[in-house]
């Protein structure tokens, strides 16, 4: 199933990138689309300098005009790019926004993330992280993860 998604995704990708060719003959890296990502957790834990995501059905990613692109990725696929290009995760730790569904409205804290570790059986995805504004609880609900692009694990690299 795995050898299966991966390529489908890598034949996916090679279409696309062969419509934004045709459209841009000429794609230097200040034009290479930037890849966005979310995923969403029923609950999640942060201790001992991890946060955990649990329940995660999927990550989406997206691209701003003009490019457009979208998709769905399985947690392990996106953990498994995190290392790939000069200009991946690992050498460019991205911020993230985790917006966690509280009575009293969301509360929004931000974070940088490094090293992740899926823990496929249960669907649920961890990151080391250094809290850049707001306050990590220690047990939290419904949520979401919102990470910034850089040009790290771009889904036709898996």
């Amino acid at each position: 199933m795995k050898n299966y998604t991966l390529k489908t995704l890598a034949i996916l990708c090679l279409l696309v990138t062969a419509e934004l060719s045709y459209a841009n003959p000429v794609i230097n890296e200040a034009d290479a689309p930037k890849f966005l990502y979310t995923m969403s957790a029923k609950s999640g834990t942060y201790a001992d300098g991890r946060l955990t995501l649990n329940d995660v059905p999927l990550v989406v990613y997206f691209t701003d005009r003009p490019a457009r692109i979208s998709g769905q990725l399985s947690i392990e696929v996106f953990a498994q790019g995190w290392n790939q290009g000069p200009d991946s995760f690992k050498a460019d730790p991205p911020n993230a926004t985790l917006s966690i569904l509280a009575k009293d409205g969301n509360q929004n804290i931000v974070v940088q993330l490094s090293e992740p570790n899926v823990k496929v059986k249960g669907g649920s995805i961890s990151f080391k992280v250094r809290v850049l504004d707001g306050e990590l609880p220690e047990t939290f609900g419904h949520s979401s993860l919102f990470i910034d692009f850089n040009f790290g694990p771009n889904p036709g690299d898996g």
